[in-house]
């Protein structure tokens, strides 16, 4: 079994990634893959396919991993009436769910390096940041640099109809 370390102790909670989501991470990938599709065959293509798809991927691992630590938290683990086989298949459930969230992290990590140049690039990053059980601290200065560097996300909020009147 894990032992509490302090970084389970002291670090926030992950905000779930529920069933809501799952339509969110599907919409991510989907947009990845119409966008590798479109460079093969000389269509549209997103400047941010490559980190949708690391986003995609990296929040998909997340999900799974958070729902087998729900289930080992959820557990009677140490009760003394837990047979030595399910504290095996326990045991085997949190090594599972920590091997995504490495997985996760690899994806993540990859992710940080790349700019957002889409609102779906920099939306994806912000849901990294999120559900990221420690803030993702470096996602998040990624993600903050992606946003002031987003030239339509800058248009997007300051439209010249959006600024009139500003400062008269």
């Amino acid at each position: 079994m894990p032992k509490a370390t302090k970084e389970h102790t002291t670090s926030r909670p992950r905000l779930p990634l529920g069933d809501e989501f799952a339509g969110t991470i599907a919409q991510l990938k989907a947009l990845a893959d119409r966008s590798t599709d479109a460079a093969l065959s000389e269509g549209p293509v997103s400047p941010d396919r490559v980190l949708l798809d690391l986003c995609a991927a990296a929040l998909h691992l997340l999900r799974h991993a958070g729902a087998m630590e729900a289930e080992w938290r959820a557990s009677d683990r140490h009760s003394a009436d837990v047979s030595a086989a399910e504290k095996t298949r326990l045991a085997a459930v949190w090594e599972e769910a920590q091997d995504l969230e490495r997985q996760a992290r690899r994806s993540m990590w990859r992710a940080k390096k790349l700019q957002a140049q889409t609102p779906a690039g920099i939306y994806a990053k912000a849901m990294l940041v999120r559900c990221s059980k420690t803030g993702a601290a470096d996602m998040a200065m990624s993600l903050a640099e992606d946003m002031v560097a987003c030239r339509s996300l800058r248009e997007l909020l300051w439209a010249p109809e959006a600024m009139a009147g500003v400062g008269d």
